[in-house]
């Protein structure tokens, strides 16, 4: 009886949000957007690792990529503080597109490998402060998990079909071809953003007001818990090379991400709500053992069924993880002013993954792979 309570409470807030204007939007943008994107991503890394780039280069890649990345983010925060939110996202989409295209000649030229490094870093320097700024700014504070769910719900559901449709691509016609698809479909995911002229005053945002947010005691805890996120480069480069190793061809890796994002997805549901109608705290807690298990298990993965699993129940955990955590971030960013409280967080979160990343060069430097993903 509790639980049939609980289910029509929670498909009731589900469908009863009034969402403002510029979310509606944001929303059908971040569908598209998130269709290219899941298209490519899980094969990034591989597409490195096949074009004969070394695992200590690949690692080297991303610590020199998080690292400038830290250097710009004001300056990305000040270009969204002066031109808006919706302005920033649209003009960080053609960046996103060149950064696809230098992936494409990447095979002719192996030296764009560097300046490919540089552009995805003048795309995440706009995209992630404005994005996170919009949903922490124009959502509905009394239900902020169920909101959050219902974009992870979209984001991820749209997700499903792009590593099944990347992987075939991949197998069938090779890389090129994909990266081709994936840039239309993020150029045709700026037109939401578009169709209205957004209501936004120029605002300052200084370097100081960023190293105050992350200086705050009031933030510490903040700054902490994005710590612990250093593990998602190990979950965005290292797991992907490690499972299409094992897997032995991109459709298969395709599949299997296919299916744990599936999962994930409809769990979402679920844990958007528990956020609202419980102590996100508790509801974190219950799900870090099982995010701690699955990297654990993934040392034993050396078949594809265990690869499956372990995929499946990485990704369950660590959708019980984020919804509440990025549900206090968007709260605690809306009462100290969203943009800089964003760009402060990202800060951090990008210095813990720039540590991790070199930290792996050196692991990659000095062992052979197979002890190295142990």
């Amino acid at each position: 009886m509790r639980y049939t309570v609980f289910m029509v409470g929670m498909l009731r807030d589900l469908f009863s949000l009034k969402m403002k204007p510029e979310l509606k939007e944001f929303y059908l943008f971040s569908v598209l957007f998130s269709f290219a994107s899941s298209l490519v991503v899980i094969f990034e890394p591989v597409y490195f690792y096949k074009e004969g780039f070394s695992l200590w280069m690949i690692m080297l890649f991303y610590a020199l990529h998080y690292t400038l990345y830290v250097f710009l983010l004001p300056v990305g925060g000040k270009f969204t503080a002066r031109f808006g939110l919706e302005r920033t996202l649209s003009v960080s989409i053609p960046i996103f597109i060149a950064y696809f295209i230098i992936l494409a000649f990447l095979p002719l030229w192996h030296e764009l490998f560097w300046v490919a490094l540089v552009v995805i870093t003048l795309f995440k320097v706009l995209y992630w402060p404005a994005y996170h700024t919009e949903f922490a700014k124009f959502g509905d504070s009394n239900n902020r998990g169920t909101e959050i769910s219902f974009m992870f719900v979209i984001r991820w559901g749209v997700g499903v079909l792009g590593p099944l449709i990347g992987g075939l691509i991949i197998t069938r016609f090779g890389f090129s071809p994909l990266f081709v698809l994936a840039s239309i479909v993020s150029l045709i995911s700026v037109f939401p953003l578009l169709r209205t002229k957004e209501r936004y005053r120029a605002t300052k945002l200084t370097f100081r007001d960023v190293w105050g947010i992350i200086r705050a005691r009031r933030h510490r805890r903040m700054v902490l818990a994005s710590v612990g996120w250093g593990e998602n480069l190990i979950e965005l480069v290292c797991w992907p090379i490690f499972a299409f190793i094992v897997l032995g061809s991109a459709d298969k890796l395709g599949y299997v991400t296919s299916f744990s994002i599936l999962i994930m997805a409809i769990l979402a549901f679920f844990i958007g709500e528990l956020s609202d109608r419980f102590s996100r705290r508790a509801v974190l807690r219950v799900h870090v053992p099982f995010f701690v298990l699955a990297h654990l298990f993934r040392v034993v993965a050396t078949s594809p069924l265990r690869v499956l699993l372990t995929d499946t129940l990485g990704r369950s955990a660590y959708i019980g993880v984020k919804i509440p955590f990025w549900s206090r971030i968007y709260a605690q960013a809306r009462s100290a002013g969203a943009l800089r409280y964003v760009v402060a967080q990202e800060a951090v979160l990008a210095t813990v993954k720039a540590v991790v990343a070199f930290i792996l060069v050196f692991i990659f430097l000095m062992f052979a792979p197979s002890v190295a993903f142990s």
